[in-house]
């Protein structure tokens, strides 16, 4: 898909810059939008969005399209554009203005993400002169997945992982997709799987589970050799997967995609960016919903 880059830097206290540009990011255009606009949102992001109750996402998803429009009008303008593929808008957004939930962005008719093609609001992180884009090139091969679901012993709600696995079975029944489950949700028998089958082999590592901020940072409850409650750090994950990230890690755990202390503590999902992966998916806030007390037993490959 295409990609439209917004780099969004704090200037002086009431100003923001936006510069957006597509594949060279020397050739930007540039805006400064009015950081009082949008001071309430930041304000309240734990109270209005990270919270069992969150304020209609549609209001705040317009809030934050308006800001970022402005009275040119020039976002509304490229959506309207849209051709074929998509889009993708590529939001590079730093402290405070990082905790606010640009996922949301809504355009008075409808969140971007639902519209046909789609217009893909991501979070990015340049590494060096690179921008968004992929990593390597795509093997001409069928897609390989690995899910492992944890469940220390002591933590509820205990979730319902065949239900999950069953999903991304259905999701993906009309593709070519190998699916290994590894069993334990102990990071060390990740790491041995992933080390077994050798580098590269893994496209998309789905970890699912109970996340949460803590006092040292966000953290992946995982489980020991024996069942225990072990809480992984971004760096934990990194060094059990050996450095070599597969393409896409979805974190599927409350909180991974939050920010800690309103902003100033990086979320589980952009510290694994910090230790070299290409794309993470996370959760922006807690899921409330009680699922069966069921644990995964059997293991599907291919």
């Amino acid at each position: 898909m295409p990609v439209l880059h917004l780099d969004l830097k704090p200037k002086q206290d009431d100003w923001v810059e936006l510069r957006c540009h597509r594949d060279n990011p020397n050739d930007y255009d540039s805006r400064n939008l009015p950081l009082a606009q949008i001071a309430d949102l930041l304000e309240r992001a734990e109270t209005d969005y990270y919270t069992r109750l969150p304020v209609d996402y549609v209001q705040t998803g317009r809030r934050l399209f308006d800001w970022l429009d402005g009275e040119a009008g020039w976002l509304r303008q490229a959506c309207q554009s849209v051709r074929g593929e998509g889009l993708i808008l590529a939001l590079a957004v730093t402290g405070g203005l990082a905790h606010l939930p640009w996922e949301v962005l809504h355009d008075g008719q409808s969140f971007l993400v639902e519209r046909q093609p789609g217009i893909v609001p991501v979070r990015w992180a340049a590494q060096g002169a690179r921008v968004l884009g992929p990593a390597r090139a795509a093997a001409n091969r069928a897609l390989n997945a690995l899910l492992m679901a944890t469940s220390p012993q002591g933590v509820e709600p205990v979730l319902d992982f065949e239900a999950e696995e069953g999903r991304i079975l259905a999701a993906t029944q009309r593709v070519q997709m190998g699916l290994e489950v590894e069993e334990s949700g102990c990071l060390s028998e990740l790491g041995q799987l992933v080390s077994d089958y050798g580098a590269g082999h893994f496209d998309v590592l789905h970890l699912t589970g109970h996340a949460d901020q803590t006092s040292d940072g966000p953290r992946f409850l995982t489980e020991t050799a024996t069942g225990e409650r072990y809480e992984a750090s971004a760096a934990d994950i990194a060094r059990e997967l050996q450095f070599q990230m597969p393409r896409l890690i979805f974190l599927s755990g409350c909180r991974t995609g939050q920010a800690g202390q309103t902003g100033a503590v990086p979320s589980l999902a952009e510290a694994l960016l910090a230790q070299g992966a290409g794309a993470v998916l996370g959760w922006g806030s807690r899921c409330w919903i009680r699922r069966r007390r069921r644990r995964l037993r059997r293991c599907m490959k291919n």
